[in-house]
């Protein structure tokens, strides 16, 4: 079995030359090959690309910035390799994960696509949530949870149980999407949904459009607890402003005029107010976040971040002891916004929980 797997340069040579890094350890795989394709407009940004990647990597230089869907699709005409990995610059995997990942995707012909258990930190303290994607059904099931405090309350706890079910899991858990940024996908199963990307999608929701063309082309997603990766992520305005202009292409192609969409549109425009801000923490550049635990839950407890209010999605920390802590270099990767915090119990997820804010 071969695999190719493609990654996308945008002035990050380091960071990508690092995640080539960490295909090049992989053990267990008999044929990989890397297609990088840079969209930096800059020769010499290539330049610093070709030098810092082993010769045996193929690369395509671009002259524009074609997006990253475009990206892909370039890498992918070139690929020839029975399943597809799509790796970001700022993602690592760790040794043996990517024949742990073709392991679980060649298990059964109805599996299109596998990723691993992602962790925002080299430590592999915080784990990053389960991927999602307004399918049509949770397109409904959200605006509905708008409609009252206690439905969202309802919708939150929902997506908490799932999240600590990926988190702690053994085996392959079964999920509704997965991340472009660190996916192993079947061939077969992308020629029969269509293609890889479509490139009307310049950044952002071409992923969740693949997912929604797997899933009505029959098949199975899973993230494999037994892969590893680190995902640097980080989050600013910019990534919001590129996510709206993709939006609507993604609502047109698979919500406009379906009945559930209108119903949750019309939901929308008459939804209760947001949920109020919670206190302010005002952390000190430089300096963890440290907050102290309730003695009931220093045996086992959760502490969530995340940029929305009602932790839909959050990364979260499984601890115990009488501190938690949110290192530095982790929470200043949020920047020009809100963020919020929540700590409560690991095993008892409908538990009282106790949360904060923070602007950054």
């Amino acid at each position: 079995m071969k695999i190719s797997a493609l990654l996308v340069n945008y002035h990050t040579a380091p960071l990508l030359a690092g995640a080539v890094a960490s295909l090049l350890e992989q053990q267990g795989i008999d044929g990989l090959e890397i297609i990088v394709v840079d969209n930096s407009e800059s020769d010499e940004e290539y330049a610093r690309l070709r030098a810092a990647l082993p010769s045996a990597v193929q690369t395509v230089q671009n002259t524009r910035n074609t997006g990253f869907a475009a990206a892909c699709n370039t890498a992918m005409a070139q690929a020839s390799g029975d399943a597809v990995l799509l790796l970001n610059p700022d993602a690592r995997l760790r040794p043996g994960a990517l024949a742990r990942l073709a392991a679980t995707l060649f298990a059964s012909p109805r599996t299109g696509a596998v990723g691993p258990l992602t962790f925002w930190d080299d430590e592999e303290r915080f784990a990053l949530p389960p991927s999602t994607f307004p399918s049509r059904n949770d397109y409904l099931r959200r605006a509905i949870s708008r409609l009252h405090p206690r439905l969202g309350v309802r919708y939150a706890q929902a997506f908490r149980r799932q999240a600590l079910q990926l988190w702690t899991a053994r085996q392959p858990v079964q999920v509704d999407a997965l991340s472009g940024g660190h996916v192993l996908l079947k061939r077969t199963a992308i020629d029969k949904a269509g293609g890889l990307f479509d490139e009307r999608f310049f950044m952002y929701w071409e992923d969740s459009d693949l997912m929604q063309r797997l899933h009505d082309a029959g098949y199975r997603l899973f993230v494999e607890p037994g892969a590893h990766a680190i995902h640097h992520y980080d989050h600013h305005p910019g990534k919001d402003a590129l996510m709206s202009q993709g939006w609507p292409i993604y609502r047109a192609k698979h919500l406009e005029g379906r009945l559930r969409a209108r119903l949750a549109e019309f939901i929308e425009r008459h939804a209760a107010p947001g949920l109020p801000t919670p206190p302010e923490l005002q952390p000190k550049a430089g300096k963890a976040i440290r907050i102290p635990v309730p003695t009931e839950l220093q045996p086992a407890w959760l502490l969530e971040i995340s940029p929305t209010p009602d932790f839909v999605p959050a990364m979260g920390r499984i601890g115990h002891g009488p501190h938690a802590e949110i290192p530095a270099e982790c929470w200043q990767r949020f920047t020009g916004g809100r963020y919020f915090i929540r700590l409560g119990s690991a095993t008892r997820p409908s538990a009282p929980q106790t949360c904060w804010s923070w602007l950054n």
